[in-house]
């Protein structure tokens, strides 16, 4: 009889106590490996660009860019209009690509997406901007 140690503990080894844990780590691996970034619900896949980027704005833009009373020593500018002007808030020229720019990389104190949004969740976003 095999016993297994587990800190303090002692485990007889069964097949039965194999047999379980094989299946139970494999479940764990496959749900962390679908709690990707690509995976997380951004509305229809059938749904227009514009309305997938309003889902991203509402969950990662609008929590700061329309916020009302930040405890933050500069308040994050307005993002109604941004292509309606010929430059940015920062004075950069309002072009997408210099938008995605500041998306993907981040701005003072607006922290970088890279790791959060994909190329397409970016480019929905930056369609729903132009119409904001």
């Amino acid at each position: 009889m095999q016993w297994l140690r587990c800190g303090r503990l002692r485990m007889r080894r069964t097949r039965r106590t194999t047999r379980c844990a094989i299946p139970l780590f494999s479940l764990i691996g496959f749900l962390i490996s679908s709690c990707s970034r690509n995976n997380m619900d951004y509305g229809p896949a059938f749904a227009s660009a514009e309305t997938r980027g309003e889902v991203v704005y509402e969950r990662n833009c609008s929590p700061c860019h329309d916020a009302q009373n930040l405890q933050l020593l500069k308040q994050p500018p307005k993002l109604a209009g941004l292509f309606q002007h010929p430059q940015l808030p920062s004075g950069a020229p309002a072009t997408d690509e210099q938008v995605r720019k500041t998306i993907v990389n981040g701005r003072g104190i607006m922290p970088p997406f890279e790791h959060t949004l994909d190329k397409q969740q970016v480019d929905d976003l930056l369609k729903y901007l132009h119409r904001l």
